[in-house]
C-alpha cells in the first residue's frame, strides 16, 4: 500500500537520518539510536500503525462497553494473528531502519539489530540491503548456513515479482564466500538459477541421460546421496542404467566382488542384465558360482566380455540372444587328462548359433587338434590370438567354413595351414561378404645382415595361408587390409617370402574397392604398389596409404635408400583421394632448402593430403626432429600422429604444430574393433 509523503514529513526524517549519522560518526550510538528512532517515527506507514493500535486500545478502554465485551475484544485481540506488513515504498524508512540496524550492532544489541534487519525485509522484500543487513549480523555469530539461507531468500522474494538485476548481482555476490561449502543443487529438486532468473528444475529427460551417462564407478555412489536417490536409482524406472554392468577401467574392483553385492547389483536390472565386461576375473574373482549367479540373471544377455577367470567356468543356463563375446585366458583351464567336455570349448559351442562378433585370446584346444570348429553362421567379426604355449597350427580351411558370413577378420600370430586333400582346391569365394582383413605377425623377420630369406620352419605354411586369405573373393570386395608383418621386397627369394606373391601374380585379381592399406613393417615395392592399389587410388577409393621404406644398404650415401624409394612412387603424385598417409623407417639426409627434400616434395604433391603418421626407428633424434620441422613448416596438414618423440623435442615440435594449426597426436592411431566401415 503507497503512503504519501509530504515534503514537510520528507524534510524532518531527512533531518532526522543526518543528526543520527553525525552522531555516530562522534560514536554518540545512543542519541543516534533516538534520531534514527525519530526518522522511523516520521513516515506515513509507522504513523498509520501507531492509529491502528491507538484505536485498539480506545476500544479496549470504551467505558460504555459491558465488562466481559471488553474482555472478549482484548481476548481476541490478543489471539489474533498479526496482519502481513506492507510494503513501504518510503527509501528514508529503508535508510533509518539500515542505520539503526548497525548503530544496534555497535552498542551492542544484536537482538534488536536483527529486529530492524527483519522489518527491512518486511517492508522491502525486493531491497537487498535487509537480507544483507541479516546476513552480516549472522556471519559474525559464525551461522554461516543461516546467513546463506537469508540471501538465498532475499534472491527467491525478488523473483517473485518485479526486480532490478542488479539487485540479483548483489545479493548473489554476497553468497559468493559461502557458496563453495553450501550451494549445493540436488538436480533431481528445484533449484535457484540465476541464469535463467527464476527457481528451476532439470528436464527430467536430461537427468535420465545424465544418470545413463554414468559408469559404475560413479553410479553406485549416488545411491548413498539421499533415500530419494536410492529409491530413484534402485527403482523400476531406473533398470535400464544397470542392464550394462561394466567393471573396467575406474569401475574395475580393487577388491573382491563379494556375492551379496553382486545379487544386489543384479537385482538393480530387475535380473534382466544385457551387458557384462569383466577386465580382470582374478580380482574380480569370477568363479562358477558367481558366473551361474551371472547367467541366471542374464538370460536375454547380449554383450559378453571375460579375462583371465579365477576358476573354469561352465553355462549352466544358455544365453539364447548372446551376440557379442570376448574371452581371455581360458584355454588355461584345459586339462589333457579330462575325461569330460572341455568347459571352454562347450561354452563356445553353446553360443555358436547366435554370435555376431568373437574375440578370443587363446583358442580351445580341440579347434587346433581336432580342428573342432563350431559352425557360426551370424558371425560377422571373427578376432584370434593365441595363447601362451599354443605351438600348435590352426586350419585356416576348417575356420573359414565354420563362418560362411564373416565381414572381418583379424588374426594374430596364429599358426595358420591351409592343408587341402589331394583332389581338393581352395575356395576362394568361401567368404563372400569379406569387407576387412587384418593380418599380425611379430614372428615374422627379415635378417638385417645378411638379407636372407624369412627363416620360416613352420612359419612356411603360415606365408601359404595369409596367400590365401589374401586373395579371397578375388581381393575385389575388400575395403580395409591391415598388414602388421614384416618383410623388405630387397632381400632374395621373393616367391618364397611374398605375401603378396598369389595376387599380383595373377591379372584376375585386384583391390578394387580397397578404401585402407595399412602397413607399419611390410616394406612393398613400389612397383607391385602401383600394380594393386594404382586402380582403387585412381577410382578415388583407397584414401588411407602406408607406406614402409627398405633398410639402408652398407655403406651407402646416408638417405639414398629413402629417397630412391619414394622417388619410385611418383605414380601416387597428385591422387586426391589420398586423405591420410603413414611413413615408416624412412631416413633422409638433411637439405639445406627443404623444398629440396624429396619427401617434403612428394607430400605437397598430394593435394587434399590432411593426415600423416610417422615413426622412423632408423635416425638420429636431432636429423628426426629436422625432417619433422620440415614437414610441419612446409606441408599443409590438419593431424599429425608421432608416438616418438618426447622431452623438449616434443614440446618444440607441438609448439611448432599449434602455430601452423596441426593437430599433434603423440601416440599411435589404433583402429577400434571391430572396425566401423561408413555403411555400418
Amino acid at each position: 500500500m503507497a503512503m504519501i509523503i509530504t515534503p514537510d514529513v520528507g524534510r524532518s526524517m531527512m533531518e532526522a537520518i543526518a543528526a543520527g549519522r553525525a552522531k555516530y560518526v562522534e560514536q554518540r550510538y545512543k542519541q543516534a539510536l533516538a534520531s534514527f528512532t525519530e526518522a522511523i517515527k516520521h513516515c506515513p506507514c509507522e504513523v498509520a500503525k501507531r492509529k491502528r493500535k491507538r484505536e485498539e486500545l480506545e476500544d479496549l478502554e470504551n467505558p460504555e462497553l459491558p465488562e466481559h465485551t471488553r474482555a472478549l475484544l482484548a481476548s481476541l485481540t490478543a489471539t489474533r494473528a498479526r496482519p502481513p506488513p506492507l510494503e513501504c515504498l518510503n527509501p528514508l524508512h529503508l535508510q533509518a531502519l539500515n542505520y539503526r540496524s548497525g548503530t544496534f550492532e555497535k552498542v551492542p544489541d544484536i537482538r534488536r539489530a536483527q529486529a530492524d534487519a527483519r522489518r527491512m525485509m518486511d517492508i522491502a522484500p525486493r531491497s537487498p540491503e535487509g537480507y544483507l543487513r541479516a546476513a552480516k549480523l549472522l556471519r559474525a555469530e559464525n551461522k554461516s548456513l543461516e546467513a546463506f539461507n537469508v540471501l538465498t531468500e532475499g534472491i527467491l522474494a525478488c523473483l517473485e515479482g518485479p526486480f532490478e538485476p542488479e539487485h540479483l548481482r548483489i545479493l548473489d555476490k554476497a553468497r559468493n564466500p559461502l557458496k563453495l561449502k553450501y550451494a549445493k543443487v540436488d538436480p533431481l529438486g528445484s533449484f535457484l538459477s540465476l541464469s535463467w532468473m527464476s527457481t528451476a528444475h532439470l528436464p527430467f529427460e536430461l537427468i535420465w541421460n545424465i544418470f545413463g551417462r554414468m559408469d559404475l564407478a560413479a553410479l553406485c555412489p549416488c545411491l548413498r546421496v539421499s533415500k530419494s536417490w536410492r529409491r530413484l536409482l534402485a527403482g523400476p524406472a531406473s533398470v535400464p542404467y544397470w542392464r550394462s554392468l561394466l567393471f573396467t577401467g575406474a569401475s574395475n574392483p580393487r577388491k573382491p566382488v563379494p556375492v551379496r553385492a553382486l545379487r544386489r547389483l543384479l537385482s538393480y536390472s530387475s535380473n534382466d542384465i544385457r551387458e557384462l565386461l569383466v577386465e580382470d576375473g582374478r580380482r574380480f574373482v569370477l568363479d562358477r558360482r558367481k558366473f551361474d549367479i551371472i547367467l541366471k540373471a542374464g538370460t536375454n544377455l547380449e554383450h559378453l566380455e571375460i579375462s583371465n577367470p579365477s576358476d573354469a567356468l561352465i553355462v549352466t543356463q544358455v544365453p539364447k540372444h548372446l551376440k557379442h563375446l570376448k574371452l581371455d585366458g581360458f584355454q588355461r583351464f584345459f586339462k589333457s587328462h579330462h575325461t569330460g567336455n572341455d568347459p571352454y570349448r562347450a561354452m563356445l559351442l553353446a553360443v555358436a548359433p547366435t554370435l555376431e562378433t568373437l574375440d578370443l585370446a587363446g583358442i580351445p584346444r580341440q579347434w587346433f587338434t581336432d580342428a573342432q570348429i563350431p559352425m557360426m553362421p551370424n558371425l560377422k567379426h571373427l578376432r584370434l590370438s593365441k595363447g601362451r604355449e599354443q605351438p600348435w597350427a590352426l586350419s585356416v580351411v576348417h575356420l573359414l567354413r565354420s563362418t560362411p558370413n564373416l565381414e572381418q577378420l583379424h588374426v594374430e600370430d596364429i599358426n595358420l595351414n591351409c592343408i587341402l586333400s589331394q583332389d581338393e582346391s581352395f575356395d576362394i569365394y568361401c567368404l563372400p561378404n569379406l569387407k576387412a582383413l587384418t593380418i599380425v605377425d611379430t614372428k615374422a623377420y627379415v635378417s638385417q645382415t645378411h638379407h636372407q630369406q624369412l627363416a620360416w620352419n613352420h612359419n612356411v605354411a603360415a606365408l601359404e595361408a595369409y596367400r590365401h586369405l589374401m586373395v579371397l573373393n578375388a581381393g575385389r570386395n575388400l575395403r580395409v587390409l591391415d598388414l602388421h608383418y614384416g618383410w623388405d621386397y630387397t632381400g632374395r627369394n621373393l616367391e618364397a617370402t611374398d605375401i603378396f606373391g598369389h595376387m599380383h601374380g595373377n591379372p584376375a585379381y585386384e583391390y578394387a574397392n580397397l578404401e585402407e592399406f595399412r602397413a607399419s613393417k611390410l616394406v612393398v615395392s613400389p612397383q607391385v604398389a602401383q600394380d594393386l592399389f594404382e586402380g582403387p587410388i585412381r577410382a578415388g577409393k583407397l584414401h588411407s596409404f602406408d607406406i614402409v621404406f627398405p633398410l639402408p644398404k652398407l655403406q651407402e650415401p646416408l638417405g639414398e635408400s629413402s629417397a630412391e624409394h619414394i622417388k619410385k612412387y611418383q605414380w601416387l603424385e597428385g591422387a586426391e583421394s589420398i586423405r591420410s598417409i603413414g611413413l615408416y623407417d624412412f631416413y633422409f639426409k638433411s637439405y639445406i632448402y627443404m623444398a629440396d627434400h624429396p619427401l617434403i616434395n612428394f607430400l605437397n604433391k598430394l593435394p587434399c593430403l590432411e593426415e600423416v603418421r610417422i615413426t622412423s626407428n632408423h635416425f638420429d633424434t636431432s636429423d628426426f626432429i629436422v625432417t619433422l620441422r620440415d614437414i610441419l613448416n612446409l606441408v599443409k596438414l590438419k593431424s599429425a600422429y608421432i608416438p616418438q618423440i618426447s622431452g623438449m623435442a616434443f614440446e618444440r615440435i607441438r609448439e611448432l604444430a599449434k602455430q601452423k594449426g596441426v593437430d599433434l597426436v603423440w601416440e599411435k592411431r589404433l583402429p577400434k574393433w571391430p572396425l566401423v566401415l561408413k555403411e555400418d
